[in-house]
């Protein structure tokens, strides 16, 4: 079986997940498609903890860019599943999130998922560098330098 990539850093973003009758396919497990459904939930729960009251989000800041998942093993119906959420790399106009969704009760990695999140100037809604707020609310979410780490080549593969 595939073994899902290890987090370099502690998650500080555990989001619980609902699953539905309707989210499964005729197989009996968790439809593909589904995941996605449930990684947006998480990154809007993650967003909310690292922005807080402070973000206007009738204004737009970030979109997603790119999206890539490895799904390693099923998930059924009674499984009690979470998704948690980190900020993986900060770059000039982006950065990167990483999601993994898991069985709560086991720990076992079910899906591990990537994001490019671009960042937006408000007004122009153009890509721009990411913005000194979003960088200083990231790292100290983050409990990390994350600018630092991303500079000095320590994330780059």
């Amino acid at each position: 079986m595939k073994q899902a990539p290890q987090a370099q850093h502690p998650f500080r973003c555990t989001t619980p997940v609902q699953l539905r009758f309707s989210d499964l396919d005729t197989l009996g497990h968790v439809n593909n498609a589904v995941y996605f459904s449930l990684f947006d939930l998480a990154k809007s729960d993650y967003f909310n903890k690292v922005k807080g009251a402070m973000q206007d989000w009738t204004r737009v800041n970030v979109v997603l860019a790119n999206i890539h998942c490895d799904f390693l093993s099923q998930v059924l119906f009674d499984e009690r599943v979470v998704v948690k959420t980190q900020t993986l790399t900060l770059g000039d106009k982006s950065f990167t999130l990483l999601l993994q969704l898991e069985n709560e009760d086991t720990g076992e990695v079910k899906c591990v998922c990537t994001q490019i999140m671009v960042y937006l100037d408000p007004d122009t809604l153009r890509p721009a560098r990411v913005s000194d707020e979003w960088r200083r609310d990231l790292s100290r979410f983050e409990c990390r330098d994350l600018e630092s780490e991303c500079n000095s080549g320590a994330l780059k593969k």
